[in-house]
């Protein structure tokens, strides 16, 4: 049975009575939205400013996909499209090995990007 559409007198009904209630704290305040760019951006620069043991950081990375794959929200099937993408991340990882695993095989030492991407759009645009 599909769910009937809110008129938007119950969505702002609705609004109101939760604002209501984070002001008297018994729902929590709204986050505030992620500015995307930024936060990209950020971590680009942090990520690329990074030293350290390489091992090291195989293994923080490895950590950190399964604390993201592990992120629920409460939707229809509990999971977040944060979880999504570090799955996207761990499969495109799996499938890079695999073409270079491939290329050895073959003796080749030298590839395009394009080649690559072309192996691995089908994650990208999933």
């Amino acid at each position: 049975m599909a769910k009937k559409k809110l008129t938007q007198r119950e969505k702002t009904a609705r609004a109101a009575f939760k604002k209501q209630m984070q002001e008297k704290g018994v729902l929590p305040p709204d986050k505030p939205k992620l500015n995307r760019e930024k936060f990209i951006k950020e971590t680009v620069r942090e990520w690329n400013e990074r030293s350290g043991d390489c091992m090291i950081w195989d293994i923080c990375l490895t950590q950190a996909a399964s604390w993201m794959m592990g992120h629920r929200e409460r939707n229809r099937l509990g999971l977040s499209l944060e979880a999504v993408g570090a799955a996207k991340v761990l499969k495109t990882a799996i499938r890079i090995e695999k073409f270079n695993r491939e290329l050895r095989e073959k003796g080749q030492k030298e590839y395009k990007l394009d080649d690559q991407y072309d192996y691995i759009k089908d994650i990208l645009e999933a």
